[in-house]
């Protein structure tokens, strides 16, 4: 920072971002410019020193499954208030309730303005939430993707598409055209982890 004004561009950093692609039924990795969250929240308070707030819509904590879902309001010292979710699953982080957490929050903060053109996450339902080593030692990781959808995740799909005022058949559109399966209960773990974070990028575009 210089004379209190916070640059964003002085804390980038390069982040691995898995993509999955359907055409070769496999993850890719690619790499974007990122503001953790961390810093988004640096810059958020440097210009909001007071009147704000944060509000926890609805969560689902599933500890037996070690599945989080968050749904944050943040309100800036202008009144503006958007809405961030997030999830993560104890296959990615041990802490992943914080982690959760940390990404509902990262993508209100982003829709605010802080960090939006920074946050990969936004674009496609990224799996990102904050450290560039975390997501390297996550994508050297190469555990098991074939555990059956947990009934927490279905609940939080359920809830969001709920949200998006999507019908069942623009479900099972989607179900089709990334999985290749006409239900949310064909869907894996992993697959469901994806999807969660892919219908939390189309809300956040709305």
């Amino acid at each position: 920072m210089d004379g209190g004004t916070f640059n964003p561009e002085e804390h980038l950093t390069k982040l691995p971002i898995r993509r999955w692609n359907p055409r070769i039924n496999s993850w890719e990795t690619d790499y974007a410019d990122y503001l953790e969250v961390k810093w988004r929240m640096v810059w958020f308070r440097n210009e909001n020193r007071q009147g704000t707030k944060t509000v926890i819509r609805d969560k689902i904590i599933d500890p037996h499954n070690k599945f989080a879902y968050f749904e944050l309001e943040v309100t800036d010292s202008r009144g503006n208030v958007e809405i961030g979710v997030g999830s993560e699953t104890g296959d990615d982080f041990e802490d992943y309730i914080e982690k959760a957490y940390t990404k509902a929050y990262g993508r209100a903060l982003a829709a605010l303005g802080y960090g939006t053109q920074f946050a990969p996450e936004l674009e496609e339902g990224e799996n990102v939430v904050d450290s560039p080593v975390e997501a390297r030692e996550r994508e050297a990781k190469t555990p098991a993707r074939e555990e059956p959808i947990t009934e927490a995740q279905r609940r939080a799909i359920y809830a969001i598409y709920n949200a998006l005022g999507y019908s069942e058949a623009q479900m099972k559109e989607i179900l089709q055209q990334r999985y290749h399966k006409a239900e949310s209960k064909a869907l894996t773990k992993q697959e469901a982890s994806d999807l969660i974070d892919y219908l939390n990028s189309l809300r956040d575009r709305d």
